[in-house]
């Protein structure tokens, strides 16, 4: 397993060889910028579908978040701050701990730049394993936890803050889902090169 500090880039030579081996490039944005707009459909339905589930439990309010009589003030709590480095962290460790071997594989890492967290890998994976990688941290976080919290009354602020903000940070998650299951065979079989997805 590697620590980065940069996207991973593809190869053109093994690019060119993975296609001769019949692997298919995946129709996706070829960039994380393109990838982040086109994600913002998932991010508003996202965020929209945990704030209601979170609603059922506890009633959220934006007075809680600074938002008072038409105005908005900004307080600077190291414990917001803190915590969602955690959860940055936590969001990216779920994805690594369902990749295949990801202790022993030198394929396999996880990185950080301005932007956040990222976890990338060369590993193969059947369509299913890829799709439960892509979907864990907004299904357990953003999804589980408020189910399992609320009825036990733990939804505080903060909590219900960090798990909308996981919703919200899952789009390109969520962009890759439907990517996958509107393109890949159920079949199939997964992989990464840099930046781009493949199949075959």
């Amino acid at each position: 397993m590697k620590i980065t500090f940069q996207l991973p880039k593809a190869d053109p030579d093994k690019q060119a060889r993975l296609i001769s081996e019949h692997w298919v490039q995946l129709k996706e944005p070829k960039s994380l910028p393109v990838a982040i707009l086109l994600s913002v459909p998932f991010m508003l339905v996202g965020g929209f579908l945990t704030l209601m589930l979170t609603r059922i439990f506890v009633p959220v309010s934006l007075e809680d978040y600074g938002f008072q009589g038409g105005g908005i003030s900004f307080n600077i709590n190291i414990l917001y701050i803190l915590s969602i480095f955690a959860l940055l962290l936590i969001h990216e460790l779920i994805h690594l701990s369902l990749i295949p071997s990801f202790m022993k594989s030198k394929h396999t890492g996880i990185g950080i730049q301005v932007f956040g967290g990222f976890v990338f890998t060369e590993e193969i994976m059947s369509r299913m394993r890829y799709l439960i990688v892509s979907l864990a941290p907004f299904v357990l976080i953003s999804i589980v936890l408020p189910v399992l919290l609320g009825p036990m009354g733990y939804l505080n602020p903060l909590l219900i803050f960090l798990i909308i903000l996981n919703a919200l940070g899952s789009s390109v998650d969520l962009l890759n889902v439907v990517l996958v299951l509107s393109q890949v065979p159920k079949k199939a079989q997964i992989r990464n090169h840099g930046m781009n997805t493949l199949w075959k």
